[in-house]
């Protein structure tokens, strides 16, 4: 399944507005755009002289910006990497992420949030003779967690949360930052990525092939989730994760899979400097 980016122009033009607090009131008067114009690039209408003026306004990437608005630009899909799955089940008209782990010679398996549907990871597991031992949830939402009592139930596995996110509805131990698991030939380091939710937490996976950041909703292909906690603390996190080296797969919990290379040229929140 070759699954969509998960925003478009004018969804990131809404966040960074969101986030920042401006109204269209104001963006006008900074820009010298009429409200009516905004309100029409925020429904859709890609006019790129003023999704360009805005998007400077924001402090976007404009470039980035301008070609996901041109549909122009779509992540290269890293290689197929052995021990790996992305499991997407639907959440209304889009679809939410989840990912399998495995030391292919143990068969242990680690998890990285659920998605809206359990089946298909209890399927994977049972179908490739895969032993779950830990569930890792990388925020609350509800569409990242809805099979976790299930999975849990079927599997006997542990897991794990960040300590300062909410609570979820199943047990689950609390880490700080800095957390290490390891588990078969796999290593697995947390580190905070609060924006989208307190405790949003981002997961590095070393022992397979390639390093895998599987970053719940900090990044999305070109984009990030809502700031629903603090736009600043969001774009924090989004730098946090570009520092990584620029071959390392980023996994989100939206959209397709892309790299920490690609993100640097055309994350539209990302911006050198």
């Amino acid at each position: 399944m070759k699954l969509p980016v998960e925003d478009d122009f004018n969804d990131v033009l809404g966040k960074a507005q969101k986030g920042q607090g401006i109204s269209t009131e104001v963006l006008a008067e900074t820009t010298g755009l009429s409200e009516e114009s905004i309100r029409k690039v925020r429904r859709g209408d890609f006019e790129p002289n003023d999704v360009a003026i805005l998007g400077q306004a924001l402090g976007l990437n404009v470039e980035a910006l301008l070609a996901i608005g041109r549909n122009e630009w779509y992540p290269e899909k890293p290689k197929a990497i052995e021990g790996f799955e992305l499991i997407a089940t639907p959440f209304y008209d889009m679809y939410v992420n989840a990912y399998l782990v495995s030391d292919l010679a143990t068969r242990e398996t680690i998890a990285f949030d659920t998605g809206t549907d359990p089946e298909p990871i209890l399927e994977s597991l049972s179908k490739r003779g895969l032993t779950l031992k830990t569930l890792f949830v990388t925020h609350s939402h509800s569409d990242h967690i809805e099979g976790a009592d299930l999975i849990l139930e079927k599997t006997g596995a542990s897991a794990v949360i960040s300590r300062i996110e909410p609570e979820v509805p199943f047990a689950a131990e609390k880490i700080e930052e800095g957390y290490v698991a390891r588990i078969g030939c796999l290593s697995i380091e947390m580190f905070n990525t609060t924006g989208h939710t307190e405790g949003g937490s981002t997961f590095v996976v070393s022992g397979l092939s390639r390093t895998v950041a599987i970053v719940g909703d900090a990044i999305f292909a070109g984009s990030m989730g809502g700031a629903n906690v603090s736009y600043e603390q969001g774009l924090a996190g989004l730098k946090k994760i570009l520092s990584l080296p620029d071959d390392t797969v980023i996994a989100s919990g939206h959209g397709p899979l892309t790299t920490v290379g690609q993100e640097k040229e055309m994350n539209c929140f990302y911006r050198v400097g």
